[in-house]
């Protein structure tokens, strides 16, 4: 399973503007040989930016993204999918499972901290809860959507400026631009804030940020040029 934007290379017109537009003289030439390469090569390229295939959670990494507490994913198991809920929403089925509270005790008995929760190397009071099986709601959060729709404009431009700095190479330039979009995809990702998370998100997490838990699924954004 993969979560991707998958586009060719489109908008040549406004690449061709853009690439010769302010060139004059002999390098005309040199420009018209580049753009035919260009369009030649382009018609059968497409760059594929989002989550790949091999793209997996290790079974330490508790990364939740935006998940209930207590919803640990299974080793291997394809970043896609986990991107693939937050992008769309949809319902969770959690198992039963048990879970440990800690909490401080002072010498008269009385909880410290008006009995709130602490971390275990802090507690001196231990209690195991079951939590029940139950379903989790996850909103729709599409920051993929949100990465195409704020720049795919711009990606002509960037093919260009790409094609520029790598001094014609297109494979190189492919590369580039890429990478530049894999980094907008991210800032929707590091971006994105409503709808929030859920308060006993928050309070698992220890901040809002809905997307983001370790941060896992924002640096398994990657891409992959293929040819037809």
């Amino acid at each position: 399973m993969a979560l991707m934007a998958k586009t060719a290379i489109k908008g040549m017109a406004r690449l061709q503007a853009t690439l010769s537009g302010k060139v004059q003289g002999a390098q005309k030439n040199w420009m018209a040989r580049l753009l035919d390469r260009v369009l030649r090569r382009s018609a059968q390229m497409q760059m594929n930016i989002g989550f790949l295939e091999g793209a997996t959670y290790p079974k330490s990494s508790g990364d939740k993204s935006g998940l209930a507490p207590g919803a640990a994913y299974a080793d291997g198991l394809p970043v896609a999918a986990i991107a693939y809920q937050n992008e769309f929403g949809g319902e969770i089925e959690i198992p039963g499972y048990e879970q440990k509270i800690y909490r401080s005790v002072a010498a008269d008995g009385s909880f410290r901290k008006n009995g709130k929760f602490v971390k275990a190397k802090s507690s001196n009071f231990e209690t195991t809860h079951t939590v029940p099986a139950h379903t989790v709601t996850i909103p729709a959060r599409p920051f993929m959507r949100n990465a195409i729709a704020n720049n795919q404009d711009q990606w002509p431009a960037l093919l260009a400026a790409a094609l520029k700095q790598a001094k014609g190479d297109l494979d190189k330039a492919l590369d580039i631009a890429a990478e530049a979009i894999v980094g907008q995809v991210q800032e929707e990702i590091r971006n994105l804030g409503d709808p929030p998370n859920a308060p006993s998100t928050i309070r698992s997490k220890g901040f809002d940020k809905p997307l983001i838990d370790t941060g896992h699924m924002l640096n398994s954004v990657g891409y992959e040029v293929v040819s037809d």
